[in-house]
């Protein structure tokens, strides 16, 4: 019978091996300045979406007869364009806090939901331009009276931001834990 393989014998280490840089110099990643500002203006857009969505229906249900006068093409429709425009600035306002603490936990499912909330709400926002000064127009131009229409365009820049901040390879790559 001939004798088993013989394999190496290794010296046994006093210590366990360690991370190739030992605790001192060793560092998580640091999460890219421009995701922290996207974080950042999520949570202005949260305050302001909720502010608005608050004013907003105070000023339908206040001030009715006011926004019956200003725009008169949806004097009838004020119960539904409350509900829609209360809905959509609720749905946004926990969807992006949402993302916002689960973007700051690393998340890339959350980052590319927030991509999807941002673009939506950019397309929400101009149809409620669109609609508003479509409502408004027809009525002015039969009263040959002077019209002039405010356009915010506030949150529209602010969702540009965020698709600008959290669309750069940094953001993915260090979302994608």
């Amino acid at each position: 019978m001939a004798d088993p393989p013989q394999y190496p014998q290794y010296p046994v280490y006093p210590y366990p091996p360690q991370h190739p840089y030992s605790a001192p110099y060793w560092r998580p990643p640091r999460r890219p300045g421009l995701t922290t500002a996207a974080v950042v203006l999520m949570w202005i857009q949260v305050g302001l979406g909720l502010l608005g969505g608050i004013t907003t229906a105070y000023s339908l249900t206040a001030g009715r007869d006011v926004f019956a006068e200003l725009v008169p093409g949806l004097a009838d429709w004020v119960p539904l364009v409350l509900l829609l425009f209360s809905m959509q600035a609720l749905l946004f306002a926990a969807l992006r806090s949402l993302y916002a603490v689960r973007i700051i936990g690393r998340s890339a499912s959350a980052r590319r939901g927030a991509l999807v909330v941002e673009s939506a709400a950019i397309g929400v926002q101009v149809v409620w331009q669109a609609v508003l000064y479509g409502a408004s127009m027809p009525y002015h131009l039969e009263q040959g009276t002077s019209f002039n229409f405010q356009f915010d365009c506030t949150g529209i820049v602010l969702s540009v931001l965020i698709l600008c901040f959290l669309g750069p390879s940094a953001s993915a790559r260090w979302c994608d834990r």
